[in-house]
């Protein structure tokens, strides 16, 4: 599964990859992305950067170099949609170049720019659905979860955590 920046930087900073791991069973990165995440994260003492360096040289997290026809892409988002970072813009430079048509990203711009390129993103909030559904986590788990992602700056908005709760009880009445 590729990730963006600030979706592996949030399930890092809760120290939840694993889960993300367990899930998708690998879990791909650009090294901007690793650049953004792992190397300017050691620069100001991030212990979620060690984390995601610690998983990418076990291999749960792989290091994928985008060819230079999606390098191109990547710059030509950044500056087409100025609104989106280089991490979110090759996140889905990558999901092109691979063909994969699903990508975890969580801010609204950068999930746009993706469902233009006919891309399925999704965000941290699915992936606890998912995880929840597929019986990786408890109910009192995912409360749980949420509240230390907010605790650590995941920004969520009223209508988008209503949203969830709704679809979370339906999912729990299944």
């Amino acid at each position: 599964m590729i990730i963006d920046s600030s979706s592996i930087i949030i399930f890092s900073k809760i120290n939840k990859l694993d889960l993300l791991v367990k899930l998708y069973k690998q879990i791909e990165i650009t090294p901007e992305i690793y650049k953004e995440t792992v190397e300017e994260g050691l620069l100001i003492e991030a212990p979620d950067a060690m984390l995601i360096k610690k998983f990418t040289k076990e291999g749960k997290i792989k290091v994928v170099k985008l060819n230079d026809k999606y390098t191109v892409i990547s710059k030509e988002l950044g500056k087409t949609y100025p609104q989106i970072g280089a991490g979110e813009s090759d996140a889905i430079s990558l999901c092109l170049q691979k063909n994969d048509k699903t990508l975890i990203i969580d801010e609204a711009n950068a999930r746009k720019v993706a469902k233009l390129y006919r891309l399925r993103p999704i965000g941290s909030l699915r992936v606890l659905l998912d995880l929840y559904i597929k019986k990786y986590i408890e109910e009192r788990e995912l409360r749980l979860i949420i509240g230390e992602m907010t605790k650590n700056k995941f920004r969520i908005g009223g209508d988008v955590i209503n949203e969830f709760w709704n679809m979370f009880e339906k999912i729990k009445r299944r």
